[in-house]
């Protein structure tokens, strides 16, 4: 397969992910992704808005200063207030940048609580909001002014580390994957080493940019001004909300952004890598031993910029400018050195890249020292323009040289240094130029018609210029590569150099040149290169100069052998182009257009080096010969072998040839050419230290050649399977993954299946007990409902039961009332009535008695006639014939007062007896004693018995019982009763209508109706129904048949008429016949209704 079928280096494929032998077009493939360009183009708008930003905020200090007099006022005040600007924004960047770095990227790291896009976003809202308030504080607070004006550029620069921390933090997370097939064939691109490098142009480009912006926004403004007082006034009014725009423009950028949520690298430190890089034999040094001057250079050259810049706005007022010329000159200076960089490749080629160096500070430091003395505004434009692209020129010259010095795997860390340095020395540079531009001050000095009148700041540039030129000898007199040859000489062949052949690399194979002095082992990297490059499957043709072809095999013997040591130093020249274009001609050149790849041992460099470099002769020319000899053919890479002279001369293990045989002040100058040649072309040199052992040499190389050399049919076939094995692995993973996946969504699903049913068994458990509750709910509501239903009918139906019942009883109580009422009248008519009966009785009882009493005492005198002639003689007694009949006592049914039967009991009035109530009587003068008539015994008169009638018996006529005879005696009232009101049972309908008529109530006994004593004692005793009966007392007869007369009581006094019937045996009838009467009543009422209440 020849290299025209093979992707090569130059010609990438459209889907490459970075092209590894061309630094440029690895920045450029950054951008091809589409998030990783978003963010670019956020950090560019967002990098000229802050530096728009600062240049704005130095301004307004500018004109707060001259308004308030700050800092003693005058021009040093001004001056002081323009470094204080400076000095807060460093500080900023020195505390959020260095000092609190650690904390900013916990807080914005993927595991901190800030997120990156969104903290990005806020600082450029933020900044949007300060700068469109920043013109404003001169109106609002004009005596502290620039106060708020520092507070706003520290806002700014807190600002920006945030933002400057989160974008390098979440950059690398948006770089390319690398390939399926992996690091298989050949290493894998450095991303990061691109990505740094791209956000370092994208930072220094801004700077011109801003420039431009306030140049043009201060123009609009003034036109502005011309219509509206506050924007003449406020010259850089404009230019702060055009900062506040392109804020606001990042922030829209970066709304749309989308970072992924993985793990990234730290962010750097501005200051990380300020010590100088270290090996095991102590400070990396390089391999001449330049990188501390190199180093030394780049920062002055640096700092002096960063000066320039920093007093330009006070130069501006002194050119009688503002902010126009302000932001033309740091254009121009800025502006330049961009094209500068640019350029520098391309600037004095055949010159040596140390002596141009040293050229371009010199150049740098004459324009700055011109700038302060000329004027004019369009002059001094001119010149900082030009003193700008010397200091790109400059710049990018040391950090070509320093590459140079470092091996490949060291520059990282050398130029990490570089940069460290590099910011120090910014920061001192802006901080230190205006203060020393205050320290001068304006000076005016005039002799006729010159006049010398210059400020602070024309000084300041005058002094940093002049202070370059000292550099730019250091730089000349350490470093220099060619001090036997005049600088003039150099310079002019450089300048008045004629037309070359084009240079370039052939389209087909692949050509390498192993460059170096003597004894750098160049054979042998060869030997060990082709072996490695035909092990992957290329065709190699291992070459060499002078001597690959039979013409040159002549010339080798001639220019080494040591007998040529009078051969002219032009034509040895000479011959070794003659040998080169035949070796070009028969052997590379064919070989490259088969494909193949070419390894020679020496090229057009080793000419240059020795013919140029080591002899007298001019390098320009030998190396327009050499070109012109091989038709412009170039080496798609050469490895230069650098080992110093003393080193390799200890190598040599043969007699040395006529070129080994040179002193080693040759040597060193053929050295010093190599590197100067490397130094014009970085990228198509690899510089390696040949002072290792071979194996790491080769090492090297093949790293770099496994990033450049195209590939082989094997490789392109290793680079297949691999792919193939590489997506058949990920084929197999993905499938391994699906099936995973696919086991873990099965697994998921019936998890999810079983959480579903166990959450419908849940809700259906949750649903049961809810309606289970419910219904206990629904239950106990309606129990309570019934139980409130329950209570409430009972409620009504008590209070309707009370109600009925007061009414009731009301009604009751009026019926009762009533009939009481009626009662009363009719126990009133009743014992009125039965007062008058009882008195008509009383009276009647009282004739009868009279009469009873006339008849017992007819009686007794009869019975005293009897007694006294009984005992003059005893007279038998008269026969009573046998069948005399017997005449029984009728027994009379009681009843009572009412003349109701007995059982019911009638309530009577008591009757006062008027022969009670005498003294004779025996009772209490209060009343009538209140007898029951069962205990009254009614003692019937006895008619007068005839002498000797004792022996008969005597058939009385019956009395029937009346009950006129009998006197009710009512219930006596229990104490208590009367203040107690009785509840009456339901009276039926209609009862209320009729009278009830009660039956008399008696008491147990007669004594509350008879006076003390008036019965004899007697024994009461219980029945065995419960209740009380008295045992009658017969009355004892003698054995004639006398009825034997009962003792007196002791206190009773004997008289004649105590065995007569007495008044109260008249009126209510003997007392047996009352307890009789009385016991039958009493069994009545137990069998009865029984006593009411």
């Amino acid at each position: 397969m020849t290299r025209g079928e093979q992707p090569t280096a130059h010609h990438p494929a459209p889907d490459d992910a970075l092209v590894a032998d061309s630094r440029e077009r690895a920045v450029r493939a950054l951008l091809r992704r589409p998030q990783l360009k978003r963010l670019w183009s956020a950090q560019l708008v967002g990098g000229v808005g802050d530096t728009l930003a600062l240049l704005v905020l130095v301004v307004l200090a500018l004109q707060a200063a001259i308004a308030e007099g700050s800092f003693g006022g005058g021009y040093r005040g001004v001056a002081f207030a323009v470094a204080t600007v400076f000095g807060v924004r460093i500080l900023a960047t020195l505390l959020f940048g260095a000092v609190l770095l650690g904390p900013l990227t916990s807080l914005t790291s993927h595991e901190g609580p800030l997120d990156r896009r969104w903290t990005m976003v806020g600082a450029d809202g933020l900044r949007a909001a300060v700068l469109i308030v920043a013109p404003l504080w001169i109106d609002w607070m004009p005596d502290d002014a620039l106060a708020m004006i520092l507070v706003t550029a520290f806002v700014t620069g807190v600002a920006e580390r945030f933002w400057t921390v989160c974008r390098e933090s979440a950059a690398p997370a948006l770089l390319p994957a690398p390939p399926p097939e992996g690091a298989t064939v050949r290493p894998l691109p450095d991303h990061l080493d691109a990505l740094r490098r791209l956000s370092l142009r994208t930072s220094f480009v801004a700077i011109p940019l801003a420039a431009a912006a306030l140049v043009v926004a201060s123009l609009v403004n003034n036109l502005l001004g011309a219509g509206i007082d506050w924007f003449a006034q406020h010259q850089a009014a404009l230019a702060s909300y055009v900062a506040a725009g392109l804020f606001a423009a990042s922030l829209s950028v970066l709304t749309y952004l989308e970072l992924p949520d993985t793990r990234t690298p730290r962010a750097r430190s501005p200051l990380e890598g300020l010590r100088r890089p270290r090996t095991g034999a102590g400070v990396d040094k390089g391999r001449t031993g330049a990188i501390p001057l190199l180093v030394l250079a780049c920062a002055a050259v640096a700092g002096s910029v960063a000066a320039a810049v920093a007093v330009f706005v006070l130069h501006a007022k002194d050119l009688g400018g503002g902010p126009v010329t302000y932001g033309l000159l740091v254009f121009a200076l800025t502006g330049g050195v961009v094209v500068g960089i640019r350029t520098a490749p391309s600037v004095l080629p055949t010159l040596s890249r140390r002596r141009l160096l040293s050229l371009a500070i010199a150049f740098t430091g004459v324009a700055l020292l011109a700038a302060g003395l000329v004027p004019d505004v369009t002059s001094v434009l001119l010149i900082v323009a030009l003193a700008g692209a010397g200091a790109g020129v400059a710049a990018n010259t040391g950090h070509t040289l320093l590459d140079q010095e470092a091996e490949e795997y060291r520059r990282p860390r050398t130029t990490e240094h570089l940069h460290a340095v590099v910011r120090v020395s910014v920061a001192l540079g802006a901080l230190l130029a205006p203060v020393v531009a205050a320290a001068v001050g304006p000076h005016r000095l005039e002799s006729g018609k010159f006049v010398f009148a210059h400020g602070g700041a024309a000084f300041t540039l005058m002094l940093v210029g002049a202070l370059l030129l000292p550099v730019a000898a250091l730089v000349l007199a350490k470093i220099d590569d060619r001090s036997g040859v005049p600088l003039r000489h150099d310079l002019r062949d450089a300048l008045l150099g004629g037309d070359d052949p084009v240079q370039e690399p052939t389209t087909a194979g692949f050509f390498i040149a192993l460059e170096g002095g003597d004894g750098a082992g160049k054979s042998t990297q060869a030997e060990a290169l082709a072996e490695w490059i035909r092990a992957k499957g290329h065709e190699v043709v291992v070459t060499r100069e002078p001597g690959a072809t039979p013409v040159g095999k002549r010339l080798r013997s001639i220019l080494l052998d040591v007998s040529s040591a009078g051969l002219s130093h032009r034509a040895e020249a000479l011959l070794y182009a003659a040998d080169r274009a035949e070796h070009v001609d028969t052997v590379v050149r064919p070989a490259l257009e088969r494909g193949a790849v070419v390894v020679s041992d020496r090229y057009i460099d080793s000419s240059v080096a020795y013919q140029g470099a080591g002899r007298d002769l001019s390098p320009t020319e030998i190396a327009r010969i050499n070109r012109w000899a091989t038709d412009g053919l170039v080496p798609h890479l050469t490895v230069l072998l650098d080992v110093s002279p003393e080193i390799a001369r200890e190598r040599f293990t043969e007699a040395p040839d006529r070129l080994e045989s040179e002193p080693a002040e040759f040597h060193a100058r053929v050295r010093s050419g190599f590197l100067t040649l490397a130094a014009s072309d970085p990228g198509r040199y690899l510089v390696v230290d040949a002072g290792q052992e071979p194996e790491a040499v080769t090492t090297v190389v093949r790293h770099r050649l496994d990033q450049m050399l195209p590939l082989s049919e094997a490789e392109v076939k290793a680079q297949e399977e691999a792919r193939k094995a590489a997506e058949e692995e990920a084929r197999r993973k993905a499938e391994e993954e699906a099936a995973r996946k696919a086991e873990e969504e099965r697994l998921e699903r019936e998890r999810q299946e079983q959480l579903e049913r166990l959450r419908a068994e849940e809700e259906e458990r949750k649903r049961r007990e809810l309606e289970e509750a419910q219904r206990r709910e629904a239950e106990r509501q309606a129990e309570e409902a019934r139980v409130r239903a329950e209570e409430a009918r009972r409620r009504a139906d008590e209070e309707r039961a009370r109600l009925l019942a007061e009414e009731k009883a009301r009604a009751e109580e009026e019926a009762r009332r009533r009939a009481e009422e009626e009662r009363r009248r009719k126990q009133a008519e009743e014992e009125a009535r039965l007062r008058a009966e009882a008195e008509e009785r009383r009276l009647e009882k009282q004739r009868k008695a009279e009469e009873a009493l006339l008849r017992a005492e007819e009686a007794r005198r009869l019975a005293e006639q009897a007694t006294a002639a009984a005992k003059a003689g005893p007279r038998p007694p008269a026969a009573v014939p046998s069948d005399a009949a017997t005449v029984p006592t009728p027994l009379v049914a009681p009843t009572n007062a009412s003349g109701g039967p007995v059982d019911e009991t009638a309530v009577l009035p008591p009757v006062r007896d008027e022969q009670a109530d005498s003294p004779s009587s025996g009772t209490a003068s209060g009343g009538a004693s209140r007898v029951p008539d069962a205990e009254v015994t009614a003692e019937l008169p006895q008619p007068p018995v005839a002498p000797g009638a004792a022996d008969e018996t005597a058939v009385l006529p019956p009395v029937p019982p009346r009950a006129d005879d009998e006197t009710a005696v009512l219930r006596p009232v229990k104490p208590g009763d009367a203040d107690e009101t009785a509840v009456l049972p339901p009276v039926p309908p209609g009862a209320a209508d009729e009278t009830a008529v009660l039956p008399p109530v008696r008491g147990d006994g007669p004594d509350d109706r008879v006076p003390p004593g008036f019965f004899r004692d007697e024994t009461t005793g219980v029945r065995p129904d419960g209740t009380e009966g008295r045992t009658r007392e017969l009355p004892q007869v003698d054995a004639d048949g006398t009825p034997q007369r009962r003792a007196r009581s002791d206190w009773a006094e004997e008289t004649p008429l105590d065995d007569l019937p007495t008044l109260a045996d008249e009126l209510l009838g003997p007392r047996e016949d009352d307890e009789d009467q009385g016991d039958q009543r009493g069994r009545g009422r137990g069998r009865g209704r029984g006593r009411r209440d």
